[in-house]
């Protein structure tokens, strides 16, 4: 009888306990959201500081001028880019009435030729509801974009950890290895190694493949004299880091955009998207990333939908990098388990 009342108390503080650290977790998520993008960000730069310091720049003096370099990078979206943004949305907003009247006939002409009575329904159903879906995005996309103004002070909060996680980077490795038990140390800078390895180098590969990616498609654009260049420059940038989906995505505004007149085409604006992802794909991810993201195609999307469910936008960017370190770790427990088996017999 004792027994089991001990089995029973058990259960019930091990209940409680559980309860107590998913509350305790859920009440501190915004702390934890800022301390992961200001990891995410010393991943990032840290490669800088450890540029300067093997120039022997003092350890101190690299930390501060690459943490200059990167608050007027901060003040510079802020005083250039971000306004450019916002000026864009707003005006799409205005004429995303105009443009919708405009592509309409094309579209129910082409619906027509279809010739699949309830195809054709469920596509005017759409179309009809089309102008009042694209005008609430837009107009969350404006809410969100000034909200991020409203965020200053989180904004301020990341630069002020980012800061000291990259004064401290060495101390904090060693302690996070020193608290490990000294049986498993060996083992736990292994895998730390990897996840630096493969977090950092798909973090700063990915952050100059988008880059490149914006700059081209928002160029392309702007010679190719597609009104909202640089909004749409932006966003495929941004949607580059959603890998075989991103890109789709990216592209869709511009079509439905080249469909009213003064554009290129909606052919030539097609043509260009696939020759902006061509070149990711066989030059930008290879030379860029390398082997950081040596993931099957099927792993990566069902590691992005995974990590989109857990973590949201966190999710997105860190499923790839540590759905990549798993693979290598569990490759590297899998050959020392055959060497194992090899020397045993």
């Amino acid at each position: 009888m004792d027994q089991q009342y001990k089995l029973a108390l058990k259960v019930i503080l091990t209940v409680f306990i559980l309860a107590g650290a998913i509350w305790f977790v859920r009440e501190i998520i915004w702390v934890i959201n800022l301390v992961f993008i200001s990891v995410l960000v010393v991943y990032a730069i840290s490669p800088a500081v450890t540029f300067l310091v093997n120039r022997k720049v003092p350890h101190w003096l690299s930390v501060g001028l690459v943490y200059l370099a990167l608050l007027a990078f901060v003040a510079l979206m802020f005083y250039l880019v971000m306004p450019i943004i916002i000026d864009e949305i707003v005006q799409l907003t205005q004429l995303l009435p105009n443009y919708i009247q405009l592509i309409e006939p094309a579209v129910f002409e082409f619906i027509h030729m279809i010739q699949n009575p309830q195809f054709e329904e469920v596509l005017e159903t759409l179309i009809r509801q089309a102008p009042g879906n694209l005008q609430q995005l837009l107009n969350q996309a404006t809410t969100l974009t000034f909200a991020f103004f409203s965020r200053i002070t989180e904004i301020f909060i990341i630069l002020f950890l980012v800061f000291y996680l990259l004064k401290d980077l060495r101390k904090i490795r060693r302690g996070i290895i020193g608290a490990i038990p000294h049986s498993y140390r060996q083992e736990a800078s292994r895998v730390l190694m990897v996840l630096d390895d493969k977090v950092g180098q798909y973090l700063r590969g990915n952050i100059l493949r988008c880059s490149f990616v914006g700059l081209l498609s928002g160029l392309g654009l702007f010679f190719l004299g597609m009104p909202f260049y640089f909004i749409l420059g932006v966003f495929a940038g941004i949607m580059n880091i959603i890998y075989y989906i991103g890109p789709y995505i990216a592209a869709v505004p511009a079509i439905l955009i080249s469909l009213s007149p003064d554009t290129p085409g909606t052919l030539v604006i097609m043509v260009f998207y696939v020759f902006i992802q061509a070149l990711d794909a066989f030059l930008l991810t290879p030379l860029l990333l390398g082997k950081a993201v040596d993931v099957k195609p099927f792993t990566i999307i069902v590691s992005i939908l995974i990590g989109a469910k857990l973590m949201g936008v966190l999710g997105i960017i860190l499923a790839i990098p540590i759905a990549a370190t798993l693979k290598v770790v569990i490759n590297l427990y899998n050959q020392e388990y055959n060497n194992c088996i090899k020397n045993s017999s």
